[in-house]
């Protein structure tokens, strides 16, 4: 405990000086004298623990004054760490079914590039001891760039002080309240991935171009100038056809790993309906799918219902059936995430805000099959 003297250029309300305040002060520099305020080596005003066991500094003083989320650095505290970031990527994708399997990709940079390569024909040739293959027989890879752009998205959540005062004895309030809006924020991430369309009229969706709408356009750059459309709107609710057509669409080349890696991404109510049409069945798998929740398959291709996936309203209501490789599909992130809350006083709440920085793109167009007009309607 010691007196000290510091000298500011502004004038302090409330506290007495040796120098006058007011249009006369002009020039003159304010100087306050405090007395027994205690201070630690730097210099920062320390302030005695109300719980005893010691001091607290400024530092630690607004520390506590934020509201802190264990998980991600604490409220307040962004952007978050690359770790940080990148534990929150898996919260959002946690509770999804696309965004959960398919290739994440991240950086710091809001655009960067990642390479690809294809091989579109045999690399291997007859060999000769300690010779090697004439020129015409060596191969190099098609190579190809994924160009992730990111967009930016932003949801904010408040939450008024008489909830958080009815709830504040709820020890684990605010992590639960972090895990369902990160679940909600990646549901609309995986809803934007999928459904992106830019002549879409709502403005959510028409940001860019999601998986759906890349696959059935053909692009540029290695396995991306042919695409494998198929119209469905003839086969009605014959989802058996539609499964095989896309398989036979897709070339020979790519059905290595059917059974573990590709997968029938369809909307949910498609998944309930071929499941019930296949419980109608009088065998053993009839009486599986009607009691259980068996994985549903095709000729051993998973099929994944996905809540996220777009329904178009009509008679009859209309969606559609994507066939690749799920590490066909890439997720970019920016890691430069933000998630924070913010009290204002004036509206009475507190505000949960998260900001990311997102992207989606097919790396090679030729190794899936998608299609358009499928019948769901829920007769």
């Amino acid at each position: 405990m010691h007196e000290h003297t510091r000298e500011f250029g502004v004038p302090v309300r409330g506290v007495r000086s040796d120098a006058p305040c007011g249009p006369s002060a002009a020039g003159h520099r304010l100087k306050m004298r405090v007395s027994a305020v205690p201070l630690d080596a730097a210099g920062n005003v320390v302030y005695p623990s109300p719980m005893g066991g010691g001091a607290i500094d400024n530092a630690e003083l607004l520390r506590k004054a934020v509201t802190t989320t264990a998980d991600f650095g604490g409220a307040g505290e962004a952007p978050l760490s690359i770790q940080q970031a990148d534990r929150f990527i898996v919260l959002l994708s946690t509770d999804q079914v696309m965004l959960n399997e398919v290739r994440r990709v991240s950086s710091n940079a809001a655009k960067w590039n990642e390479s690809i390569l294809d091989f579109s024909s045999r690399i291997a040739r007859p060999g000769v001891e300690a010779t090697r293959l004439d020129a015409a027989d060596r191969t190099k890879p098609a190579t190809g760039m994924v160009e992730i752009s990111t967009t930016l998205l932003r949801a904010e959540v408040p939450v008024s002080d008489e909830v958080m005062e009815d709830i504040a004895a709820r020890a684990n309030f605010r992590e639960d309240l972090t895990q369902v809006i990160g679940s909600r924020f990646g549901f609309d991430v995986e809803d934007l991935m999928l459904n992106g369309d830019v002549g879409s009229a709502d403005p959510f969706l028409a940001l860019f171009d999601g998986w759906l709408v890349q696959a059935g356009t053909a692009g540029a750059g290695a396995g991306n100038t042919s695409t494998h459309v198929y119209d469905a709107t003839a086969d009605g609710q014959d989802y058996q056809a539609i499964f095989r057509t896309l398989l036979l669409m897709l070339p020979d080349r790519f059905k290595r790993g059917l059974e573990t890696d590709f997968r029938y991404y369809v909307p949910k109510r498609l998944e309930e309906k071929w499941r019930d049409i296949l419980s109608s069945r009088g065998t053993a798998l009839g009486d599986i799918m009607l009691t259980g929740r068996n994985e549903l398959r095709y000729q051993g291709i998973l099929i994944k219902g996905v809540p996220s996936m777009g329904i178009t309203t009509g008679t009859p209501d209309k969606s559609s059936i994507l066939l690749t490789h799920r590490m066909n599909l890439y997720a970019g992130f920016r890691r430069d995430f933000t998630f924070e809350s913010f009290r204002d006083p004036r509206e009475g709440a507190t505000s949960f805000i998260v900001t990311a920085r997102v992207d989606s793109k097919v790396a090679i167009r030729d190794a899936m099959a998608v299609a358009q007009n499928v019948d769901v309607e829920p007769n």
